[in-house]
């Protein structure tokens, strides 16, 4: 199994240029290929059980007919659809180029048969490169005809970085459970609130495939946790990809309600 390094940016996300210290030897994404290169070899880290579907699809991307429209919609510089018929799962990857407007906007995916999903690309800075992964499993794999993507600005209001003061975030990258026997990997990661009231917690991650490439950026499987003061919760980061093994390193952090905490 391979051993690796993880760094834990756990409250604010560090700049491109504290990351780029720590991944001198990778080679940033150029662009190629959207499918990812099957590299599972990572340790197994936990062994939750999922009820939900969260195994990586590994099928090769196909062209279809497609369109992107909204606000930030030439951001969008690649995309290709993929379906996995044995698990009824399909979806769109695609990359969005580094940008100078801010954070990466939320991208959703509408398909021929009226399903529907997102990503929200969490924490992505404008100076990153970010592979995203819209997965769908409401509809038929093999009936998707085509599909039109809408980019627009994502966030949420009064909600905000958590002080490390009083709660933080840590954990693994590998293998962190199965679901129906086969292997789910991504983050497994251990929340403390040291705070003298209870809170509820927002866990965010980005896993990086070389220093400005971003090929994971989302929310725990939880959306909003509940901690008592003192208690300590665990959270689990499904990666949709099938090259676990290829992430250098990952940085996560946590955020809440900023109306309700300092």
């Amino acid at each position: 199994m391979k051993r690796r390094r993880y760094l834990l940016g756990v409250i604010t996300v560090p700049t491109a240029g504290v990351a780029g210290c720590l991944s001198r030897g990778s080679t940033p994404d150029d662009g190629s290929d959207l499918t990812p290169e099957d590299d599972r070899d990572v340790e197994t880290v936990a062994t939750e059980t999922f009820d939900t579907d969260f195994t990586p699809i590994c099928a090769d991307g196909e062209s279809l007919e497609s369109d992107v429209e909204g606000s930030y919609a030439e951001l969008v510089t690649d995309h290709e659809f993929f379906r996995d018929a044995e698990s009824g799962r399909y979806g769109v990857r695609g990359r969005i180029g580094p940008w100078e407007g801010g954070n990466i906007p939320e991208v959703r995916a509408e398909f021929s048969d009226e399903s529907h999903a997102k990503d929200t690309g969490f924490g992505v800075a404008e100076d990153e490169t970010y592979l995203f992964t819209v997965m769908a499993s409401e509809g038929n794999p093999d009936a998707i005809e085509g599909y039109t993507l809408s980019t627009d600005g994502g966030g949420v209001e009064d909600i905000g970085p958590a002080s490390e003061e009083y709660v933080t975030l840590d954990g693994d990258w590998g293998q962190i459970g199965t679901y129906d026997d086969a292997p789910v990997y991504g983050y497994v990661g251990r929340v403390d609130n040291n705070h003298t009231k209870d809170v509820t917690l927002y866990p965010h991650l980005k896993a990086y495939l070389d220093e400005t490439t971003v090929a994971y950026a989302g929310q725990s499987t939880e959306l909003g946790i509940d901690v008592a003061s003192g208690d300590t919760q665990t959270v689990y980061f499904p990666y949709p990809r099938c090259d676990p093994a290829k992430i250098e390193y990952v940085e996560g952090w946590l955020e809440w309600a900023t109306m309700d905490n300092p």
